[in-house]
């Protein structure tokens, strides 16, 4: 006894140590357990009364489902007998039949009566397809005539008619299984005389389409039963043997009635009605498969509740997790700054000391980044510089020869022509030498190309053949000064310097969606594969070299500068052939945007 208790002891002291460890000291392990005890227990409560709940009320509907369609089956298998009654009924009413039945037989008439009574029978047995036989008994002559299966048949019929008073249809049941007769006594007219009988045989599976919608859900059965007990039909040969003798007892006891009703016997729902006074139809439904939907509904709330567990579960963790989530973000917002990434945003709105320490780290992040963007504008400053200082270099090779173009003119030409060059040039000067700020609208640069191409034709008269469009909806864009004007100059002094042919320079400045793009190209020497792969190679670099004037490079250098790194130039060229370079910029309107 002592050595249990010790091991009792051991037990529970080994189960206060893991409560502790796992519990005890963790804040999101106790919030946890909180929150699915407080959401579990409730839920489980609820979920549990409303599956029963909803077993009933399946189970209530199921019944009420199954009265209604017991109801209408019968209600179809009584207007299918009614229509059987009314086609034997229309075969009586004909005026040769009584004549026929009632005239004695002689040699010289038996084949007229045989062959009428024959086609008589012969349309009612090819009326339905359901009809086995069809069948007319004289009285008067004690003869039977029957048709089945084709064949007629001719008998003498010696016995007494039973049921001799009766004019409404006879219902029989057939030796044969799976059959009945419907019946009607033929009376003369004039004195109401028995003279015979006209009947049909019928198979029951007249009624296959209504019994197989009647039987909606699997292992249930549908049959039909007489009176007293005996099994009419029964498609899926169920043995009821002591129900249907219990269900003719009921009907003895008045207990059947017209309307449909259920009871329950051995966890199978017997639902009856009786159709006339003969047929009763019954419909089986097991226990289990009336109860089928319970049965769904259970399983659905199983499934609901083991849903809710897991998303209880995960909401609990979830919430103890928004504990230690405000620290976790600020961690994470570190690791972004130390890449470099100044413009993280974090939560500054909490009251509490992690909403204290995060502006303070927010305010951190100001200072720095307003520390960056001074250093930045101080570069930006040293770049206008660079850019200034270049902007004083003007190759002296062009204005000696403009000079001596001036010079030629003097003596060849009027001053008119003279004063054009002087005016352009000085134009030039003005635009080239403003002290204002480095970027200007397409249109200036393209006035201050057109001066220069001006010249350029002038100096090489027709030898040059210039081809400038500028889209009417670009021209209102900004760019950097002298961005043009030196890619042309390019074409002068590399792609025509040895060529014989004429020249010819496109210039093409379209507004393309929220860009602009400017291609300028030359039927020059182009560039060989080597140097072409060396000058694209440096235009992704973006970085100025200083040559001593402002060249494609520094072009593209400063269009990174002033709109960034995703725009600049873009070169290609074919030797002895072109050279195209394509200049893609935003299309700004205002300074600075």
């Amino acid at each position: 006894m002592v050595k249990y208790r010790g091991r009792i002891k051991y037990l529970l002291i080994l189960i206060k140590h893991y409560f502790n460890h796992y519990f005890m000291e963790s804040i999101q392990r106790k919030l946890i357990s909180t929150l699915l005890i407080i959401i579990l227990v409730p839920l489980i409560t609820f979920l549990m009364i409303s599956t029963n709940i909803a077993r009933g009320t399946v189970e209530s509907s199921e019944i009420s489902s199954n009265i209604s369609r017991v109801d209408l089956s019968g209600d179809y298998i009584e207007y299918q007998l009614q229509e059987y009654d009314e086609l034997l009924f229309s075969s009586m009413v004909d005026d040769m039949l009584v004549p026929y039945l009632t005239e004695p037989i002689q040699p010289s008439n038996v084949y007229t009566i045989q062959s009428f009574i024959q086609d008589k029978l012969l349309n009612l047995y090819n009326s339905r397809s359901s009809i086995q036989a069809a069948s007319l008994i004289s009285f008067e002559n004690k003869m039977s005539y029957r048709l089945q299966d084709n064949d007629f048949f001719v008998n003498p019929y010696l016995y007494a008619p039973d049921n001799p008073g009766r004019k409404d249809v006879l219902f029989n049941m057939n030796d044969s299984a799976d059959s009945f007769t419907l019946e009607r006594n033929i009376f003369r007219f004039e004195d109401q005389k028995l003279i015979g009988r006209i009947k049909v045989d019928i198979h029951f599976s007249l009624f296959d389409p209504i019994m197989k919608n009647l039987q909606s859900n699997k292992g249930e059965h549908v049959l039909l039963i007489s009176t007293t007990g005996q099994i009419l039909y029964n498609p899926s040969y169920t043995s009821i043997g002591n129900l249907a003798k219990k269900t003719s007892k009921n009907l003895m006891n008045g207990e059947i009635q017209a309307e449909t009703t259920y009871h329950q016997e051995d966890d199978v729902y017997v639902f009856q009605k009786k159709l006339n006074k003969n047929i009763i139809l019954i419909k089986l439904v097991p226990n289990e498969v009336m109860n089928i939907g319970a049965t769904h509904i259970r399983q659905s709330g199983t499934m609901i509740i083991f849903i809710s567990i897991l998303l209880t579960i995960l909401l609990s963790i979830f919430v103890a997790g928004e504990v230690t989530k405000p620290i976790i973000q600020l961690s994470k917002t570190m690791e972004n700054v130390e890449e470099n990434n100044f413009k993280v945003k974090i939560n500054t709105y909490r009251l509490d000391e992690i909403g204290i320490l995060n502006r303070k780290f927010q305010e951190m992040l100001a200072r720095i980044r307003e520390l960056i963007e001074k250093d930045f504008k101080r570069e930006m400053e040293k770049k206008d510089a660079q850019f200034l200082a270049l902007q004083a270099q003007i190759n002296p090779h062009f204005l000696y020869n403009t000079l001596q173009v001036i010079g030629g003119m003097a003596i060849k030409k009027d001053a008119k022509e003279i004063d054009d060059v002087s005016q352009r040039l000085s134009r030039m000067f003005r635009y080239i030498t403003r002290s204002q700020n480095s970027i200007v609208q397409i249109h200036e640069e393209v006035n201050h190309l057109n001066n220069y191409l001006y010249i350029q034709q002038i100096r090489f008269h027709d030898k040059v053949n210039i081809q400038l469009f500028v889209d009417e909806d670009a021209k209102n864009g900004f760019i950097p000064l002298l961005t043009i004007q030196p890619l042309i100059e390019n074409c002068f002094i590399h792609g025509f310097d040895s060529k014989l042919d004429d020249w010819v320079i496109k210039v093409d400045i379209q507004k393309v969606f929220d860009e602009v793009e400017i291609v300028i190209e030359d039927n020059g020497l182009g560039i060989s594969p080597e140097n072409l792969l060396a000058i694209q190679r440096n235009l992704s670099s973006g970085k100025y070299v200083q040559k001593g004037r402002i060249g494609l490079q520094n072009v593209n250098a400063r269009i990174k500068l002033f709109f960034g790194d995703e725009y600049g130039i873009d070169i290609q060229s074919e030797q002895s052939k072109f050279t195209r370079i394509i200049l893609r910029l935003p299309y700004q309107t205002t300074k600075g945007a």
